[in-house]
């Protein structure tokens, strides 16, 4: 698609979404992984819109957690093997009253996988 064409349909649609404020938005979730369990160095951040299936595309092992953002309706869950396997849950994330903006460690997992799953109410479909 030329360049030309890109931007008139970003155009149209940032108008689009101008015009119409009501319109349903995707979800918006971010959050950082640490190889230590102090949050020290730098984070491989993890972000999206609405829900993912199961990804294991992590840098390594994750020791933490900090969450940027969740939206209302999205909760994240961490695994401790690379399948997010129900039976190696480390954490479910579901919004920052639980002070999960703050370094979070599990008590003797690490992370290997996560997913993201929002509300279908909530998502937006294109």
């Amino acid at each position: 698609m030329s360049l030309a064409i890109r931007l008139i349909t970003t155009l149209f649609l940032v108008n689009l979404t101008i015009a119409f404020p009501f319109m349903k938005r995707g979800i918006q979730w971010s959050f950082d992984l640490y190889p230590s369990t102090q949050c020290d160095g730098e984070g491989d951040i993890h972000h999206g819109m609405g829900s993912t299936g199961c990804r294991a595309d992590l840098n390594s092992m994750a020791s933490a957690y900090r969450l940027n953002t969740i939206a209302p309706g999205c909760q994240v869950e961490f695994f401790e093997n690379t399948m997010c396997e129900s039976s190696e849950i480390s954490g479910i994330i579901v919004d920052l009253s639980t002070g999960a903006e703050t370094c979070q460690a599990p008590s003797t997992k690490r992370y290997g996988s996560y997913q993201v799953t929002c509300d279908q109410g909530h998502e937006l479909k294109i």
